[in-house]
């Protein structure tokens, strides 16, 4: 997945030369390409993230679009500060691109966990975040996020979830049959806890923005009654669903339910597979919308 994206990367800079990529010390070789194509556009920033950030939003009030590439942890909780300030309250443009979310980097131990990152870039006031389920799908969204060039965020995983038993997307709902009850996965790890749980996933999530939380509430405001599964913290989607109420003072038409299944943090340091690490603290909670 890491690769097809950093090659896709590396062939849109030769149209486009707004494009900057920063690396944290990750992926130097993977876009040779790109250096060669320009090595003013694309350098080692090293594992100065704070600063590669600060950086990045800076040449982004100068017309540029920057893409910062690095491990999960090191560029969300330890950037935190100016993903929020220099990106969020600026309004700046860029695209960050991680790898290892949530125990992707199990092996390595604590330092390189991150079940939060999704719900920090949603703080930081980033409305585009994507999670592919396959480098098929990861070299889809690094197309459409070039379309638009908005604050962006790409978490890619090592779970490879192939079209043949990926869920269809949510995008593609329609409640002709009157279905009340349905299981939606965010992103490839998704599918595991799923798995694990004996659960049957009826739709895939590949993007959280303001068009997934309207599929959402109104879902919902019908009567029917979801569960969300994530391998990652959900604590955001209350927010988002009671902002959207609050915007539009929707009436709720039934009492639909929303459940939430999500890995919080792990019991464990490093020698656990990922699936043991993303089970060991699952959040089980449910809540009636009204």
């Amino acid at each position: 997945m890491r690769n097809r994206v950093l090659k896709k990367i590396a062939d849109n800079f030769l149209i486009d030369k707004e494009l900057f990529l920063m690396l944290g010390d990750l992926g130097v070789f993977q876009s040779r390409n790109a250096i060669k194509i320009d090595n003013y556009r694309c350098f080692n920033y090293g594992i100065m993230e704070q600063s590669m950030v600060g950086f990045a939003s800076g040449i982004s009030m100068a017309n540029a679009y920057p893409i910062i590439y690095s491990i999960t942890p090191f560029i969300i909780e330890r950037c935190y500060e100016q993903l929020k300030l220099d990106f969020g309250y600026n309004k700046s443009k860029g695209l960050i691109i991680t790898a290892g979310g949530s125990f992707d980097y199990n092996k390595l131990g604590p330092t390189h966990y991150c079940p939060n990152d999704i719900s920090l870039m949603i703080k930081a006031n980033c409305r585009e975040i994507y999670l592919p389920w396959n480098e098929q799908k990861a070299e889809e969204c690094i197309g459409k996020i070039f379309e638009k060039k908005f604050f962006s965020y790409l978490r890619l995983s090592s779970e490879e979830i192939n079209e043949e038993i990926m869920p269809n997307d949510i995008s593609s709902f329609n409640n002709k049959n009157k279905i009340n009850y349905l299981i939606l996965g965010l992103g490839p790890d998704s599918y595991l806890l799923a798995k694990h749980l004996n659960y049957e996933l009826n739709f895939s999530i590949s993007k959280i923005d303001s068009k997934l939380i309207d599929i959402i509430f109104d879902m919902i405001k019908k009567g029917i009654n979801l569960t969300l599964i994530a391998g990652f913290n959900l604590d955001f989607i209350l927010n988002l669903l009671q902002n959207k109420k609050q915007k539009k003072d929707v009436k709720i038409e039934k009492n639909g339910s929303l459940k939430l299944i999500y890995s919080m943090d792990t019991k464990y340091d490093s020698a656990e597979k990922k699936i043991t690490h993303l089970t060991s603290n699952l959040f089980f909670n449910e809540f009636i919308i009204k």
